[in-house]
């Protein structure tokens, strides 16, 4: 069989400061005989687990990039155009595999995965299987299921299980394809959208029975969306999909109970981090380190400009010490520590650049400790270091150092700092610009976890975002009593 496997990376935010044109993706093409940018999103494990199921891959292109806001036209109409290019040189293939996000955004175009996989069908037509592949917060839409015969998301919070599910679907698609299978989906909205780490209760246990639901006779697939809340559109919202083998009855009843006790299970448990200067009061009172303290409201995973200075401003006021920070997004700060080399001290200007929600810059005597080109951490906290977070820097402010870098990118694990050759298991407050990815590479080495939801572009406290477009009612915005499922396909 062939299989066509291509896709696309971006989680937009309406109300990130910023911008997305072509030069901020990245494109990945597979190849097999070394390991893949893309492991960790799905597209290189894809690959990988075709050939080992004595299928042929017929790879296109990957692209990715930072989540930011929506893409410009042009840049989603030349992702797309390669993407759909590809498919129809490989024509004819049996089987097509999209990894995509699910809350990517585009000007003048809300759904631009449902986009995509139409246009892809009517290349394809009603007889090649079809899957897609989508990040866990994506806001899946009727489209998406309609033009997919598998709709599937990743199920664990840091997203360590795209090879999981990439194995799970694998099977299915290669019956659809043969004719042995028939797929019949039902899904079902809510208005919900929020942060649920699925290590954690009460979302372990509700992610133990979707895998167990998963696995009653005639049922295909269960997956559950926690949705992106920095979507402005009418799609924004959580959602449970559910695909089985020609059971129409089965799918409606298994959508309808497991999106019943999502809603059940998240009312309530929407988490809600401290504020600036109440973090870092938990931090202190703590007799051991290290204290992680979790910014997410600058956090890049989720569109922040990752630049913000509340936390180093309050750090620095209180003249703290065995601190470390990191990472913040500052290519000015950079170039000037490489310019000055290990060792200067100068006056330097640290972060505040990008918008009005990332706070006043700080103006420091510093002391530059390293430079790094080559500086890379682990995709959630997972393997060994192959994220590069560019051309980078530390410095050090009386007691707290500070790591720089020229790519904006969240932390995922301890590497941003011991690259730097700063030990965080040696300072006793850790910053980390993250909401949950770091928690695969900090959790084993952290005394204590603090939450922390300051002045941010990400900020979870959803009465300060400026929606426009989003349906009402909306958990967060309205009372959880109004807020019912609603059928989506």
């Amino acid at each position: 069989m062939r299989v066509y496997v291509a896709g696309v990376q971006h989680e937009s935010s309406s109300f990130s400061p910023i911008p997305t044109s072509m030069r901020s993706f990245e494109r990945w093409d597979w190849s097999p005989d070394q390991p893949h940018a893309s492991d960790g999103f799905g597209y290189g494990e894809a690959c990988r687990l075709v050939e080992l199921s004595d299928m042929h891959v017929v790879a296109g292109p990957f692209f990715n990039a930072e989540p930011s806001s929506p893409a410009v036209a042009s840049a989603w109409r030349e992702i797309s155009d390669q993407i759909l290019d590809g498919l129809r040189v490989a024509l004819p293939v049996d089987i097509v595999l999209l990894c995509l996000h699910g809350a990517q955004m585009a000007e003048t175009i809300d759904d631009c995965e449902g986009a995509l996989l139409a246009d892809a069908r009517d290349i394809i037509g009603p007889g090649v299987a079809m899957g897609v592949l989508l990040d866990l917060h994506a806001n899946v839409t009727s489209t998406m299921c309609s033009a997919a015969d598998l709709t599937v998301s990743c199920r664990q919070y840091p997203h360590i299980d795209y090879g999981e599910r990439v194995a799970e679907m694998l099977p299915v698609l290669q019956g659809i394809a043969e004719g042995r299978v028939r797929p019949i989906t039902s899904a079902r909205r809510i208005p919900a959208s929020g942060v649920f780490p699925t290590p954690d209760e009460p979302m372990r246990s509700f992610v133990q029975r979707i895998t167990e639901a998963q696995q009653r006779p005639g049922v295909l697939m269960v997956s559950a969306n926690h949705g992106f809340e920095g979507s402005d559109t009418p799609f924004m919202g959580a959602s449970i999909v559910v695909t089985t083998d020609n059971d129409h009855a089965l799918a409606e009843s298994v959508a309808d109970e497991v999106a019943a006790d999502y809603l059940a299970t998240i009312v309530g448990n929407t988490w809600h981090g401290l504020g600036v200067a109440e973090a870092i009061d938990e931090a202190l009172r703590a007799s051991v380190g290290p204290v992680v303290i979790a910014d997410r409201s600058d956090n890049a995973g989720a569109g922040a400009a990752s630049d913000s200075t509340y936390i180093l401003a309050e750090l620095i006021e209180r003249r703290v010490s065995n601190a470390a920070l990191g990472v913040v997004w500052d290519p000015m700060a950079v170039r000037a520590c490489h310019d000055a080399g290990v060792g200067a001290r100068l006056a330097l200007r640290i972060g505040g650049k990008a918008g009005r929600l990332s706070g006043a810059p700080i103006d420091a005597d510093v002391e530059v400790t390293s430079v790094r080109v080559d500086a890379m951490q682990a995709l959630f906290g997972q393997g060994p270091p192959r994220e590069p977070l560019g051309k980078s820097a530390a410095v050090r402010i009386d007691g707290i150092d500070v790591v720089l870098a020229s790519r904006r990118q969240q932390v995922f694990s301890p590497h941003c700092f011991t690259e730097h050759g700063i030990d965080p298991e040696q300072r006793h407050i850790v910053v980390v610009k993250s909401m949950q990815h770091f928690m695969g590479g900090f959790a084993q080495i952290a005394a204590r976890i603090v939450r922390c939801d300051g002045p941010g572009s990400a900020t979870l406290d959803m009465k300060q975002i400026p929606y426009r477009r989003v349906g009402r009612p909306m958990l967060g915005l309205d009372p959880a009593e109004t807020i019912t499922v609603e059928r989506l396909i």
